[in-house]
């Protein structure tokens, strides 16, 4: 079930105004209310207007029927106006009678209230559309959102079942301690996979800030590696990335931490693991992770590295456009992985 945003007061509102204008029911006395209310504020305010402004209340009386109520009681509430200031508030007095001048300001009055009526219909169909635009892309939305997570959710499934299915294969070959131990690592990687999957693709996370992403992942790694003496500290800046590059940097940690697990560190062996992801300047980012393990081989040069491991933190730092290095940790112990890719 996916859970739509709660229209705002504005389009509550235009629901509302829209009751008005399908029902001419309600929506002509609604006028005629508003131009009775009109009128006594006209006659209310009459001692210190005097002969002058005969049509000042009734605009806004004319405005709010046409854009609550629709066209027809608008035109109603002007045509009301019309008769009633022409009547009571123009000279002669409770007369229709007319002169150029009175003749003038109610044709005045009459083209504006037109020009009105006309654009506040307009508008209010426009309105209409939109709503009814935004309604059929939630609608969308929800039907999309719900595929994709079924996807994600399937997705999720299958890596299991293939992890499951590692570990049958696994015992039945116990007669071969070598392929068992590459397939219980295989599952073990698949089962991994499967939980970073669903939290990566988890709309409940989609705000959940990055450090916490990785702290969550860490543990899982470690859980997954039964590394209980190994201890992952994470610092993250607050920064805000989308599914393809949280991804990215998410398999990165996972790889690297992996081996550092099994290279790094004995069975047993304490230890700790640093990942720190900063800006390096205005331009770079820098995710560093750090360990205080036996360290690299002697020699080791990772530029001209041939080791699976290698290859595949290079592909995943070059479809961030970064670069790559192994280099000693910060005080001459472990190893230090960075990553540097543009912001």
């Amino acid at each position: 079930m996916v859970d739509l945003p709660r229209p705002g007061p504005t389009l509550r509102f235009i629901r509302w105004t829209a009751r008005f204008r399908t029902r001419p029911r309600l929506a002509y006395p609604v006028a005629v209310i508003a131009f009775l209310l009109a009128l006594g504020a006209r006659f209310l305010a009459d001692p210190l207007l005097g002969n002058g402004f005969p049509f000042l209340t009734f605009f806004p009386a004319i405005l709010l029927s046409a854009f609550v109520c629709g066209r027809g009681p608008g035109t109603l509430c002007a045509l009301l106006s019309i008769g009633a200031a022409w009547y009571w508030f123009i000279l002669p007095r409770e007369s229709f009678a007319l002169d150029g001048t009175a003749a003038l300001a109610i044709a005045f009055f009459v083209l504006i209230s037109v020009v009105d009526i006309v654009v506040i219909d307009l508008l209010s169909q426009v309105t209409s559309q939109l709503e009814k635009s935004q309604e059929r892309s939630q609608a969308l939305l929800a039907q999309r959102t719900t595929l994709f997570q079924e996807l994600q959710h399937r997705v999720a499934n299958n890596l299991t079942l293939v992890g499951s299915v590692l570990a049958v294969q696994a015992r039945q070959l116990r007669h071969n301690p070598e392929a068992t131990a590459a397939l219980n690592e295989a599952r073990r990687r698949f089962d991994l996979f499967s939980r970073i999957h669903r939290r990566l693709h988890d709309p409940a996370a989609a705000d959940q800030p990055l450090a916490e992403r990785l702290r969550e992942m860490c543990d899982d790694i470690l859980k997954a590696a039964e590394a209980g003496q190994v201890r992952c500290e994470v610092h993250a800046a607050d920064l805000v990335f989308d599914i393809d590059r949280t991804t990215v940097l998410s398999m990165i940690v996972l790889e690297v931490i992996s081996n550092a697990l099994k290279h790094a560190f004995e069975p047993g062996e304490a230890g700790h693991i640093v990942v720190n992801l900063q800006p390096l300047d205005a331009r770079q980012l820098e995710l560093a992770i750090t360990d205080d393990g036996r360290g690299m081989p002697e020699g080791y040069d990772s530029s001209r590295s041939e080791r699976l491991g290698m290859k595949i933190l290079s592909g995943f730092a070059s479809s961030l456009r970064g670069t790559v290095e192994l280099r000693p940790g910060p005080r001459g112990t472990g190893t230090c992985v960075r990553v540097v890719f543009p912001a």
